[in-house]
């Protein structure tokens, strides 16, 4: 779903719930009938629709979180959760009420990653001078840990660690599901923690 072409300049004025948006029974049932035909199969009555409620969603985000990049993620995961649950919509009920449930959850995990990540990041004022130095013993004792994992374990958390891949990229790599890979990483963090603590 593209962004609203004004999505920089879009006002606050009229807030999603106000008079404007959704006060009109006329649009409510005319976005309501838009999408119940979407529901049949309508590309262009959901490509309609999605354009008709877009400033809206925009609106509605931009109230609800600080950061620009933020707004843009969430702007496009509302609109894949929206396809996504298209099919729990009750045609004979306004649609602004379930879209805006969906973009507020959408919002709140927005807010939970940027203030998870946030706990991860240090803000500094400039850039260390250099590597920092260590005297390489535990470098060692990791590598000759990481030597004794069995092969599976040790593949896990090279390619979810070292490759830096998703759980599903590194299962399909190693030819194995998701579940299966991560209890290899599991037991792999559980064996190094023995290894390093002897």
């Amino acid at each position: 779903m593209r962004m609203p072409d004004d999505a920089s300049g879009v006002s606050d004025v009229h807030a999603p719930g106000s008079e404007d948006d959704v006060g009109d029974d006329t649009r409510r049932r005319r976005r309501a009938e838009m999408m119940g035909a979407a529901q049949r199969g309508d590309a262009e009555a959901y490509g309609a629709l999605l354009h008709d409620v877009g400033p809206l969603v925009w609106r509605f985000l931009r109230r609800r979180l600080a950061h620009a990049e933020d707004i843009e993620d969430a702007y496009q995961e509302t609109f894949l959760a929206l396809h996504r649950a298209r099919h729990t919509y009750d045609p004979s009920r306004p649609i602004e009420p379930w879209l805006f449930a969906i973009a507020g959850h959408v919002a709140a995990r927005s807010v939970h990653r940027r203030r998870r990540r946030g706990a991860w990041e240090v803000l500094v004022s400039s850039p260390p001078d250099g590597a920092v130095e260590s005297d390489g013993a535990m470098g060692r004792m990791l590598a000759q840990a990481l030597l004794l994992l069995p092969p599976a374990q040790r593949q896990a958390l090279e390619l979810l660690h070292l490759d830096g891949l998703s759980s599903a990229d590194a299962a399909a790599r190693a030819r194995t599901s998701a579940g299966a890979l991560r209890v290899r990483a599991h037991r792999a963090y559980k064996t190094l923690r023995q290894l390093l603590h002897r």
